[in-house]
């Protein structure tokens, strides 16, 4: 259920649900189970092989355009992240003399 959640919530990133981009359209709801709300006319033997080969047509023409968007809202993202945390960086990197005293810290070191 936690999954289905990520997926269903629009993120501020791509600005879309994870699931609209991998499968180009909203996600049915459970509730959704009960109240059918896709696809919006009936599956028949009839008509399954054209209703078929009009999704996959749809997915092919949209989801691409989809990607870029998406990518492109990442970049977007990812720029004002940059900006934001290179505001904060001091204006002048930081000068040490010989002889300050300095805090090394060892990553390999493992606590006992």
């Amino acid at each position: 259920m936690v999954l289905f959640a990520y997926w269903t919530i629009r993120q501020d990133t791509t600005q879309t649900t994870p699931f609209e981009i991998v499968y180009d359209r909203t996600a049915t709801l459970p509730v959704e189970i009960e109240v059918t709300t896709y696809p919006t006319e009936p599956i028949t033997e009839n008509n399954f092989q054209e209703m078929l080969l009009k999704r996959t047509y749809d997915l092919i023409e949209t989801l691409e355009n989809k990607w870029q968007k998406a990518a492109d809202n990442i970049q977007k993202s990812q720029k004002k992240q940059k900006e934001r945390h290179d505001n904060q960086l001091p204006d002048k990197p930081v000068e040490f003399k010989i002889g300050d005293k300095v805090l090394l810290h060892h990553t390999k070191v493992k606590k006992q």
